[in-house]
């Protein structure tokens, strides 16, 4: 993953700015306003300026749990575990809940493998239905997924204190998210009502 910072590269523009760069600049200076993501730092982190105010920030999946299918030592053990986590990590901490479309092209593309290679007619048909459910399973549906967002003023302090939340992953689960993932979170939560 290649590293960008939006600040750096707005702090050393240049001294003399054809029309339409002093334009283009112009308009990206209303944007980063608006859109407080500037930068991704070496670790994939991600760095965001809201004011004079610089922050890194790391994303990561977690456990879901379904409070209404568990029996009482479960949930006395998810409610424990979380009171324990509330308790004991003071800083800042964000829990998002996102709704994003069922991907199961993987499950598309292995039925029209076997669609390709089957000659029974009567095969082929039910291939061909559960390819259409699939399909529309990926055009109607939405899986909901729970991230959370960890911030630090540093790198440094962002690496302790991802440190920190990981003492509780047996509670949590967690598993960092990769960079096309995170992506498309941050792409959603600025654009609410778009798939994807």
């Amino acid at each position: 993953m290649m590293q960008f910072d939006a600040v750096k590269v707005k702090e050393s523009k240049k001294p003399n700015q054809t029309r339409q760069e002093k334009k283009i600049t112009k308009q990206i200076n209303k944007i980063n306003k608006v859109y407080p993501v500037c930068g991704v730092t070496g670790e994939e982190f991600i760095k965001s300026k809201i004011g004079a105010t610089v922050v890194y920030f790391e994303i990561l999946d977690v456990r879901k749990y379904d409070l209404f299918l568990m029996d009482e030592q479960e949930f006395q053990f998810v409610t424990e575990n979380n009171w324990k986590f509330q308790k004991q990590y003071p800083f800042p901490i964000k829990e998002v809940y996102m709704n994003f479309p069922e991907d199961n092209q993987q499950q598309q593309d292995y039925f029209k493998h076997k669609i390709e290679r089957t000659t029974n007619p009567a095969q082929l048909e039910a291939l061909h239905t559960e390819l259409e459910k699939l399909k529309h399973i990926e055009k109607t549906y939405e899986m909901r997924d729970t991230y959370l967002f960890v911030f630090g003023k540093s790198v440094e302090e962002l690496q302790k204190r991802l440190e920190q939340v990981r003492r509780f992953n047996n509670f949590l689960g967690m598993n960092t998210v990769p960079m096309r993932k995170k992506e498309k979170i941050l792409f959603r939560l600025n654009n609410h009502n778009t798939r994807g």
